[in-house]
C-alpha cells in the first residue's frame, strides 16, 4: 500500500501536557503575584510550536504491506518505506501503529528520523510479536512528527485495514505412521500431486497454487495462454484424516486460563502433525470439532496452508453432536490409512468414530491432552484403536514434545 491521503491529527506529547499545567499554574499565580511575562512567554511557546509544526507538518507516503501469516510467538519485523512528497523537509519523524489489537504487541520501531528532505525516502522497521492466534484487523501504520520542541504530535490517520493470520505455534515432530496404502476410488477429481505407484496420465487442467512445476504442460501453456499441468491418476495412496476435539469439558471449565491451555495446546498439538506428515501422506479430511472439512480437490501444498489457516480460527465450544458427519466419515474411512485423534476427553461420541475407524481398516493414533487422572474417558472396546497417549497441556506449548 502506499498513500498520502487521510485525516490529519494532532495531539499534546508528554512534555507538551507539562507544559500545558504550567500555564494553568502559572495564570493562576498571576492573580496573586506578577507573572505576567512568564506567562506569555509560555503561552508563545506553545503557539510557536502549534503554528510551525502545522505548516511543516509531515506529507509522507508509506509503502509496504503486512504478511499474510505470521506464528504466535514468533517476532515478525515489517519494513516500510517513506517518501516525503512535500516541498519542504520534514523532521523528527516516527513511525508507529496507533492501534494494535489486544493481542499483537509492538515490540520494536519508533525509531526516529531526525530530517527527511522533499522527495526522499527511507525505510523503517517495525517489529510486532502476536500472543494469540486468531485474524486481526490491523490499520496502516502512521507517521507523525512532533516538530518543533516535541510539544504537540501531527500525524495522517488512514482507514485502510488489512488483516494479520496469526497460525498456532507448530514444529517438526517424530511421527511413525504405518504407511498402508489404500485403494481410493478414480471416478473423482483429486487434484492433488499426490505419491503413489502406477501413475497414469488423464489429461491437463489449470495449474493452481501448491503443484509441481514439473508436472506444467508447456504445450498447453502456449496453445491456452494460461500456465496448465499434467494430471495424473493413482490406484493406490497414503491417506491421512485430523480429528481436532474442541468441546472443553466442564471439569476445566473452572479455570478460564487453564481451558485456554488445553484447547490452545490441542491446537497446536494438530497444526504439528499436519506440518509432519504432509510430505509422507496426503491430509484428506480435518474434522474440528463439528465442522468437517474435505480436501479431495486441493493440491497437497496448499492442503497444509488451509489447516493451518483453519486451525488459526478454532473456537472452543460446550458440546456437539456429530451425527450428521459420521456418514460421510464411514464412508471415507475405508480410503484411508491413518486417523490422528487429538482429543480433550474421549466420550462415546469419539469412542463411535473410533469404532468406525477401527471397521474400516484404519490404524488409529488418540492423543488426550491432559494427565491420565485428569482427562474424562469413558468406557469403551475398540480393537485396532492402536495407541492413546496422554499428553501434558504445558509441555505441548513449551515445546518439548518431540516424537509421538
Amino acid at each position: 500500500m502506499g498513500r498520502t491521503d487521510g485525516k490529519l491529527r494532532f495531539s499534546l506529547t508528554d512534555a507538551g501536557k507539562v507544559i500545558l499545567r504550567g500555564i494553568g499554574f502559572v495564570a493562576l499565580a498571576a492573580l496573586i503575584v506578577p507573572a505576567f511575562g512568564i506567562l506569555a512567554a509560555l503561552v508563545s511557546i506553545m503557539l510557536t510550536a502549534l503554528i510551525v509544526g502545522f505548516l511543516l507538518r509531515p506529507k509522507i507516503q508509506i509503502s509496504g504491506s503486512l504478511p499474510e501469516r505470521t506464528i504466535v510467538g514468533q517476532i515478525t519485523r515489517l519494513r516500510y518505506v517513506l517518501k516525503n512528497v512535500s516541498r519542504l523537509p520534514a523532521y523528527n519523524l516516527c513511525v508507529r501503529f496507533g492501534a494494535l489489537p489486544e493481542a499483537i504487541e509492538q515490540v520494536e520501531g519508533g525509531q526516529v528520523i531526525s530530517r527527511l528532505g522533499p522527495g526522499d525516502s527511507t525505510e523503517v522497521t517495525i517489529a510486532i510479536q502476536p500472543k494469540k492466534r486468531g485474524f486481526y484487523p490491523i490499520k496502516q501504520p502512521i507517521c507523525q512528527s512532533s516538530f518543533p520542541f516535541n510539544l504537540f504530535s501531527f500525524n495522517m490517520s488512514y482507514d485502510d485495514e488489512e488483516t494479520l493470520i496469526v497460525l498456532p505455534a507448530f514444529s517438526l515432530l517424530q511421527v511413525p505412521l504405518r504407511r498402508l496404502s489404500r485403494r481410493v476410488r478414480t471416478d473423482c477429481a483429486r487434484l492433488a500431486g499426490r505419491i503413489g505407484v502406477s501413475p497414469e496420465y488423464v489429461g491437463n487442467r489449470p495449474f493452481l497454487p501448491g503443484d509441481s512445476p514439473r508436472r506444467i504442460d508447456a504445450r498447453a501453456w502456449a496453445r491456452l495462454s494460461v500456465p496448465a499441468t499434467k494430471e495424473y491418476d493413482d490406484d493406490f495412496d497414503n491417506y491421512t484424516a485430523l480429528i481436532l476435539d474442541t468441546a472443553v469439558p466442564k471439569v476445566l471449565s473452572l479455570s478460564k486460563s487453564y481451558e485456554n491451555q488445553e484447547l490452545e495446546a490441542a491446537v497446536s498439538l494438530c497444526a504439528s502433525i499436519a506440518f509432519t506428515i504432509n510430505n509422507y501422506c496426503i491430509i484428506d479430511l480435518l474434522l474440528v470439532g463439528p465442522d468437517l472439512h474435505q480436501f479431495t480437490t486441493w493440491p497437497r501444498m496448499g492442503r497444509l496452508d488451509k489447516i493451518h489457516e483453519i486451525l488459526a480460527g478454532v473456537e472452543s465450544s460446550r458440546g456437539y453432536c456429530l451425527e450428521h458427519v459420521e456418514p460421510v466419515l464411514a464412508d471415507r474411512f475405508y480410503e484411508i490409512s491413518e486417523v490422528f485423534f487429538i482429543l480433550l476427553s474421549l466420550d462415546k461420541t469419539y469412542w463411535q468414530l473410533l469404532e468406525l475407524a477401527s471397521q474400516a481398516g484404519c490404524h488409529s493414533t488418540v492423543i488426550l491432552i491432559g494427565e491420565p487422572d485428569g482427562v474424562h474417558v469413558d468406557e469403551g472396546n475398540v480393537s485396532g484403536t492402536g495407541n492413546v497417549q496422554f499428553l501434558p497441556a504445558n509441555e505441548i506449548l513449551t515445546g518439548q514434545i518431540k516424537h509421538l
